[in-house]
């Protein structure tokens, strides 16, 4: 089990300094607030911003759960040593210029020399190459600085949430730590393993699948060495939860990704088969990971737990009715996939708009309808028991619509039960509009083309989720 990793009691930082900029200082000072439970190594100093410092971990009195080290390659192998005489659970190697870079002579011998001293006191490893482990406020490894919108420096950390995150590589960690952020979204926890050389993704993958904090995964990865393993791993714990990996899969990326953390190659086609089978999501782009795992952290599994997943469209613009009949047929979306309205509801559609609206799905009930005529159109359709899910494109454009039609949204959609998504499409209005919406925790993006991605995605999910019922899985 993991748990000392994630909550750790003790955590010594091997290489601590006070030197500003450096790795040993800012992993210090990311951690400051566990107080007597980080405990500095260094053996020329006799404090540490504060704290007792130890010449090793040799000489430290009680147990140690987690040490990162931040010193170089050459005494890293010592480092290993004396932690696992220490009987140190946990090493979380941050600094690089091992197995990864071919240039350095040496470096896989080395990764193996530290790998057999790890598990001759059956310590385990997280590195080298990497951030480590996010998991405020229990442990923060990443050697980033404290971030600053005014120096432009450091990693912002998200809020607590429900999603957790897996990478391969630090840097993609870092800008998915502030995409969540940005978009108002929460982390569970979040893991680089980099090089990778014992704990991998299909390792933390088991563990979460236990855990109960955890709605959704998304995992970055450049290579597999077990495929069966990983495969195996994803979908126990797809059937969970929800997850997408994203994983680059042409040559040139795969070249890239072996000078980047050793990664070593898997057939993409074999590899995307094999997720096929297990019904795990596949990403192909950063953006469309980053879509899938917004959508199904705001969308969570509870709210697909439906006999039917129709979806109805709802805008008041003409142009933006016909693009969103026009995405969802690019993703794949049968006309079947639309609800079709029963004749007590196009009677009362009719009765609330003007003579000039066909009633069709998707449904535009044109521009110069107010919020109040919006919102009951709204309540109208998710009165009917096969509209499951709306797909909202609200212009705001027309000074018809004002911000109350964001309230009624996060409103209907608890009252109901039933998921609304919405797109707000345009210029800085939009964006403020955009705004609204993910402070009331209404999944929006900024075009049809992500929208009709989320409902497709969600439709999976859903059948996925029902065959599972069914089959008694």
């Amino acid at each position: 089990m993991l748990d000392s990793l994630f909550y750790p009691r003790t955590v010594a930082v091997i290489g601590a300094s006070e030197k500003q900029g450096s790795l040993g200082y800012h992993v210090m000072r990311n951690n400051l607030h566990l107080k007597s439970h980080l405990i500095p190594i260094h053996p020329r100093y006799d404090t540490v911003l504060g704290l007792k410092t130890y010449p090793s971990v040799l000489d430290v009195p009680q147990d140690i759960d987690v040490a990162i080290s931040v010193v170089g390659p050459d005494n890293t192998l010592q480092v290993v040593r004396e932690c696992a005489a220490a009987r140190v659970k946990f090493i979380i190697i941050v600094t690089s210029r091992f197995g990864e870079a071919a240039r350095f002579t040496g470096g896989k011998e080395l990764e193996q020399e530290i790998l057999s001293a790890a598990r001759s006191a059956g310590m385990r490893i997280v590195g080298p190459n990497c951030i480590g482990v996010l998991n405020i406020p229990y442990l923060n490894s990443t050697f980033l600085p404290e971030y600053s919108p005014y120096s432009l420096e450091g990693m912002p950390i998200p809020s607590k949430g429900t999603i957790t995150l897996i990478s391969e590589s630090g840097s993609v960690s870092g800008l998915l730590s502030a995409w969540l952020v940005e978009q108002g979204l929460g982390l569970n926890k979040m893991v680089n393993y980099g090089n990778g050389i014992d704990l991998v993704a299909q390792d933390f993958m088991e563990y979460f699948i236990h855990d109960a904090d955890c709605e959704v995964v998304g995992v970055y990865v450049e290579g597999i060495r077990d495929g069966r393993a990983f495969m195996k791993v994803s979908g126990e714990l797809n059937r969970k939860k929800p997850v997408i990996v994203l994983k680059p899969g042409s040559e040139l990326a795969t070249r890239a990704a072996q000078s980047h953390t050793g990664s070593v190659a898997t057939n993409d086609a074999i590899f995307d088969a094999a997720l096929r089978q297990v019904h795990v999501q596949r990403a192909r782009t950063f953006g469309e990971f980053c879509d899938a795992v917004k959508t199904h952290s705001m969308i969570p599994d509870r709210f697909l737990q439906r006999d039917t997943f129709f979806c109805t469209g709802i805008t008041n613009a003409g142009g933006l009715k016909v693009l969103l009949a026009e995405s969802l047929r690019q993703n794949d979306v049968p006309e079947s996939a639309l609800s079709e309205f029963s004749l007590p509801c196009i009677q009362e559609l009719e009765e609330i708009l003007p003579a000039n609206v066909t009633i069709t799905n998707p449904l535009d009930i044109v521009g110069d309808a107010s919020s109040e005529t919006y919102t009951r159109v709204m309540e109208v359709l998710l009165d009917q028991e096969n509209v499951d899910c709306l797909l909202s494109i609200p212009s705001f454009e027309p000074a018809s619509l004002r911000e109350e039609l964001v309230r009624d949204t996060a409103r209907l959609m608890l009252q109901h039960g039933k998921p609304i998504m919405v797109a707000s499409v345009g210029g800085e209005l939009a964006r403020i509009i955009r705004e609204k919406f993910q402070e009331v925790s209404i999944l929006n993006f900024d075009n049809p083309e992500d929208l009709a991605f989320a409902y497709t995605i969600l439709r999976k999910r859903h059948h996925f989720l029902k065959s599972n019922l069914l089959s008694g899985s």
